[in-house]
């Protein structure tokens, strides 16, 4: 079983940085994919899984999740925010024991629940001090994702490569 879990708000997250906020407004893709990118190159660090959650609020569509470079990515379903979805998610982990649960986001609202819960937090500004302090930048990251292809710790099948291309492209489920 997994120990350590570290659950994020990706849109949070990216709000949070300079230069990703400023991406994700000409391309939002892109943008998740480069906070993708630069937590995946900080998984072994910290968490035995971390599990990265967008809202698709605005979107049609069920809830679904892949393993992108490592990192579980859950799209929430219609009208989910991340924070219900990260909410249901740390209740369902504690009913298993797991020990320690980490949970990065600076949206205050729907935290006292989750946090009577044990589960800890840290924000989104903190995360990326830690990334830094850790030497992952995204514009590090950037570079060396155009030079070389990621070391991907898990072989991605075609169908999945697919699913993520076709998720990237905003189509979701059978259109």
């Amino acid at each position: 079983m997994k120990d350590r879990y570290l659950i994020i708000d990706g849109y949070n997250m990216i709000g949070y940085s300079k230069e990703l906020s400023r991406l994700a407004k000409e391309n939002l893709e892109e943008a998740r994919e480069q906070l993708l990118i630069a937590i995946a190159n900080y998984n072994a660090v910290v968490a035995d899984e971390i599990v990265c959650v967008f809202d698709a609020y605005e979107q049609a569509g069920v809830e679904n999740e892949h393993i992108y470079h490592g990192v579980k990515t859950v799209f929430t379903k219609e009208k989910e925010t991340a924070d219900s979805f990260i909410e249901r998610y740390v209740y369902d982990l504690y009913d298993k024991h797991t020990r320690h649960i980490t949970v990065v986001t600076s949206d205050m609202s729907e935290q006292h629940a989750i946090f009577g819960a044990g589960a800890y937090r840290i924000s989104s500004r903190e995360m990326w001090r830690n990334l830094k302090e850790n030497e992952i930048e995204v514009s590090k990251s950037l570079k060396g994702y155009s030079e070389e292809k990621p070391r991907t710790r898990i072989h991605l099948s075609n169908e999945i490569l697919e699913e993520f291309e076709k998720i990237r492209r905003g189509h979701h489920g059978n259109d």
